[in-house]
């Protein structure tokens, strides 16, 4: 079967992270398909190299009005040229214009939790922008013939608040990167993490989305500093360097006495995960809602305590894998995270219980296995 993969939506974040572990998995183990990717231009995912069974088909590039165009009426003649039987989009739209059935991953997650204000934060202006945003990801996702869900809660959701067919969806449990594993190595990332200061260095590896609560952490800090000294918390992030969002949450620690406190790496390549893991102590993911965060599986795949904001979602998804404090409560997160810091049996329990929630999980070949099994089933139809 020959199979086009949409990897046009993925640019950075972890989206990337899941595409290249997708592409790594079928190169090693589908010698039964003919693969046909189509990727953004500058991203990592169109850097891969191809394989025999998986072919760099189309570069497209990173503007609005080009991938519109594309994904309308260009995407024809490479499907007609390539005779594909399905297109899979891996998280984003599909091509309208596609004659083929189109499969696509969902990680709108947002849309399928109504009772969370998602844009609340926003002034009204970009609210409105979002929210027109979210409209039209809802009409797209409409358009596809199957979507598939990182869980079970928004897969059940989409049926029983949205009004999907249940035929017309399904689920596929997240997996951990194969980039991210103990015995992975970047040698360029590691002498950037000796440049850490010293100290119980708690990370969110995260790029800038408002949904993460990024801003949260210089008010962590300085709770932690006022309430708490001393003490030698220092809080990682991997932000670009010149990005207005970086400069205002730095901004912020320095008003707030606590320069030295917030450390930021700047953006780290997907091979060089694992060794910022390492040189971390905790991971934080302060975020409002996710389908799944990569950060979840690999905090528990590198043996590291997970801290994260106490919500439904964050409940069924780490369970005892996990501490907990309240949303955007910096005096709540501080305190955990000073027991964390402090009681060395607590962490160690963590680590235990993340690497017991881990193996609920599938690995990456197995989760490869049910996307595979989800395409055949359409395109030899």
């Amino acid at each position: 079967m020959k199979i086009l993969l949409n990897c046009i939506p993925l640019k950075s974040g972890g989206g990337v992270q899941v595409g290249l572990d997708l592409l790594e998995q079928l190169k090693r183990h589908d010698n039964e398909h003919e693969w046909f990717l189509v990727a953004t231009k500058g991203t990592p995912i169109a850097e891969t190299s191809e394989s025999k069974n998986l072919h760099l088909l189309k570069i497209v590039s990173n503007f609005l009005l080009a991938r519109l165009w594309f994904e309308y009426i260009g995407c024809r003649k490479l499907i007609r040229r390539v005779g594909a039987e399905v297109v899979y989009t891996q998280f984003g739209p599909h091509w309208p214009g596609a004659k083929a059935f189109n499969i696509v991953g969902c990680a709108y997650s947002n849309l399928f939790y109504p009772e969370i204000n998602f844009w609340g934060r926003f002034p009204f202006p970009r609210r409105l922008v979002r929210n027109c945003i979210d409209f039209l990801r809802m009409l797209r996702l409409r358009q596809a013939d199957f979507i598939i869900f990182e869980t079970e809660d928004l897969a059940r959701r989409a049926v029983a608040l949205k009004g999907f067919k249940s035929e017309q969806v399904s689920w596929v449990q997240p997996s951990v990167s194969s980039l991210v594993a103990s015995e992975r190595e970047h040698i360029q990332t590691r002498e950037i993490c000796r440049r850490l200061p010293k100290g119980f260095r708690v990370l969110l590896l995260s790029t800038y989305n408002p949904n993460k609560n990024i801003d949260l952490l210089p008010n962590i800090a300085k709770v932690i500093t006022e309430r708490f000294p001393p003490n030698d918390v220092i809080f990682v992030l991997t932000l670009p360097h010149h990005s207005s969002t970086t400069i205002q949450i730095l901004k912020e620690a320095q008003l707030s006495g606590i320069p030295d406190r917030v450390v930021n790496l700047g953006p780290i390549a997907q091979e060089g995960c694992a060794e910022v893991y390492r040189a971390c102590d905790l991971v934080i993911l302060p975020s409002q809602l996710e389908s799944f965060s990569n950060t979840i599986a690999e905090a528990w795949t590198m043996r590291k305590p997970l801290l994260i904001s106490d919500m439904d979602w964050s409940r069924s998804l780490c369970k005892s894998g996990a501490a907990y404090f309240r949303y955007r409560d910096p005096h709540d997160a501080a305190e955990q995270i000073l027991r964390i810091k402090n009681d060395r049996s607590y962490y160690n329990y963590l680590t235990i219980e993340g690497e017991k929630a881990l193996r609920t999980y599938p690995t990456g070949y197995e989760r490869f296995q049910q996307y595979l099994s989800i395409i055949e089933r359409f395109g030899h139809n």
